[in-house]
């Protein structure tokens, strides 16, 4: 079994997690860890996890791509950023040292519906170093989208598609309570949402890629998107302190968007205090189908398997900037 080199690049919660799990698969080597936090600098992977953390790899946290890749790396997990944009210079800087890239930047999960141009210039530089660039995660990544498209091979017409998910907030990370404005008041919220400054990210993105695994093509600006603040009807404990009645507690989002004869709808709610927690995929057509999953799948967790999972895909993929209807399923392959 080949041993493949990681470097992860941003270490907040979801980073850090990733370079734990990858630091325990034997099919992987942590070979690096980027930051531009001056404060995480410096200090080892054990440092980061534990108070009194020990550097026993000899690897530290540089601000430089460079420095953490001078011995070799073979894939980069990204966890930096939720903008296509912005993750950009980064992709470019591994391509050019033939490094693969798996980020959960949700805009790559589908580049072309906001960033079209840009996703083409990072396809080319991918198919020149010979290297993969993927988006991957829970959601946008699967759960809204490749999910519906799994499912779908099991019928010969989809008319419809409406996937649901309800998310307990309370058992996520504070960046995403953050992300859905927990403790805000509306007025905060709804200022914020104006500037698309707040919410979840990649609601489009899922649409887009869901329907071209049914053959269709969603045009940028298509998606008619709506985000509401979800308040608080009783005092509710969060990880930011107590929200207040009437303070938000969440976000409701909603994509839709219709072609002929196809229709799909992305109801999300992500709030602390959610009741009943699940998620819901229903396609319409001569043969309906539904799948729920109760409690909904975990997204903190979840989203570093699908980072490592992803990885040892990418790291075998042809090049260009894939998405994961353009590779095979990833599985649970990890052995600890």
């Amino acid at each position: 079994m080949s041993t493949m080199k990681i470097v992860v690049v941003g270490l907040g919660p979801i980073g850090v997690a990733t370079a734990s799990a990858v630091d325990t698969e034997q099919d992987m080597q942590l070979v690096g860890l980027v930051d531009v936090d001056r404060a995480k600098q410096g200090q080892s992977l054990n440092q980061l996890t534990t108070t009194e953390g020990e550097n026993t790899s000899g690897i530290v946290v540089t601000d430089s791509i460079a420095n953490a890749t001078g011995n070799g790396a073979d894939v980069a997990i990204v966890a930096t950023t939720s903008y296509f944009d912005a993750i950009v210079p980064t992709v470019m800087e591994l391509l050019d040292r033939k490094i693969a890239v798996v980020s959960s930047c949700e805009q790559m999960i589908w580049p072309w519906y906001r960033h079209g141009d840009l996703a083409d210039q990072v396809n080319s530089a991918a198919k020149r170093a010979g290297r993969t660039v993927l988006g991957s995660g829970v959601n946008p990544g699967f759960v809204m989208d490749a999910l519906a498209v799994m499912l779908s091979s099991m019928v010969l017409q989809v008319t419809g598609v409406h996937c649901v998910r309800r998310v307990e907030a309370a058992t996520r990370r504070q960046p995403l309570q953050a992300k859905v404005g927990a403790t805000m008041s509306a007025e905060q919220f709804k200022k914020l949402a104006n500037q698309e400054k707040i919410g979840h990210k990649g609601l489009a993105e899922s649409i887009a890629l869901l329907a071209a695994g049914l053959g269709r093509r969603v045009e940028p600006e298509s998606v008619h998107e709506t985000l509401d603040p979800i308040l608080a009807e009783q005092p509710t404990q969060s990880a930011l302190g107590l929200i207040e009645p009437g303070r938000v507690c969440g976000i409701h989002n909603v994509g839709q968007w219709a072609d002929d004869g196809l229709k799909i709808s992305l109801d999300l709610t992500m709030a602390v205090g959610t009741a009943d927690p699940h998620d819901r995929v229903e396609l319409d057509g001569p043969v309906p189908l539904q799948l729920v999953v109760p409690g909904s799948v975990p997204g903190d967790s979840a989203t570093v398997a699908a980072l490592l999972n992803t990885a040892r895909i990418a790291h075998q993929a042809q090049p260009g900037m894939l998405t994961a209807i353009d590779v095979p399923l990833p599985g649970c392959r990890g052995r600890g």
